[in-house]
């Protein structure tokens, strides 16, 4: 039978790549493979501590907050989680209880699957898709451009809207935005309301005047319900929102004879 000696056991655990510690029944660390050193090397700073071996004999409460810390008294196991350190690094941990040949209690081992790069790739492609999602379509009218709102408003959609189409009317010298709503068959509340407003102001104090189009009939009676008050022009259809434009602005639609 082959039997598996402490050195054999230190290099298998130093061949998988998978971050591995292990702690004593004090939750002490009194183990790191080589590939939790690398995580712990970045790690490390942000608690004053710059070699990872440096992290053998420190408790693992210092790491984990008191729901964790329950966890490892009481819980069952094995127990997964997901975890943030320092609201940088995220981390998907399996904790496991180990025993000895005669099935004592000796210990803990954790596997931390680092998911940071992971999660900051998908946050990059969230409010890549959000900038996408709220284009600036310029017009016929130089001065005027056309703002298709779509989907369910959220203060953080509107935040990003605002800072795009202000950035925008200041490079263009915008006069006129049109903001289209017949994407939007929501509600609209009082706090979504009141961001949208900022935004119509902050546009107004730049000389730029809006203009709401297609507004549904949920979102029309939830204004009503609510006693929110719409202070711009509003039109049924872009058609009639692009009429007033050209009005303002001097132009005419002309039907030209063959």
């Amino acid at each position: 039978m082959f039997n598996l000696g402490a050195i054999e056991t230190h290099q298998l655990l130093n061949k998988i790549n998978e971050n591995i510690l292990i702690a004593n029944e004090e939750y002490k660390i009194v183990f790191i493979n080589d590939c939790a050193k690398k995580l712990l090397a970045r790690i490390g700073p942000y608690v004053g501590i710059n070699n990872p071996e440096e992290f053998i004999g420190r408790n693992l409460g210092e790491f984990h907050g008191s729901r964790q810390q329950k966890i490892l008294v009481e819980g069952n196991f094995p127990h997964s989680a997901r975890i943030t350190f320092f609201n940088k690094f995220s981390a998907e941990i399996m904790v496991d209880r180990l025993t000895d040949i005669e099935g004592k209690e000796s210990g803990f081992i954790l596997t931390w699957k680092d998911v940071t790069e992971f999660e900051e790739t998908l946050e990059e492609n969230r409010k890549q898709l959000q900038i996408l999602d709220m284009p600036v379509i310029p017009l016929s009218v130089d001065s005027a451009v056309l703002v298709p709102v779509m989907g369910k408003l959220t203060e953080d959609r509107l935040a990003l809207l605002g800072e795009k189409i202000l950035s925008h009317s200041a490079q263009q010298g915008n006069q006129f935005v049109i903001f289209d709503f017949t994407g939007v068959a929501d509600e609209l509340d009082a706090s979504i309301a009141f961001h949208l407003q900022q935004v119509i102001n902050a546009l107004k104090l730049m000389g730029v005047q809006s203009i709401y189009v297609g507004i549904r009939p949920e979102m029309a009676k939830s204004i009503v319900l609510n006693g929110l008050h719409v202070e711009v022009p509003t039109f049924n259809t872009f058609v009639h929102g692009i009429r007033y434009v050209w009005k303002e602005t001097g132009f005419e639609l002309v039907k030209i004879e063959e």
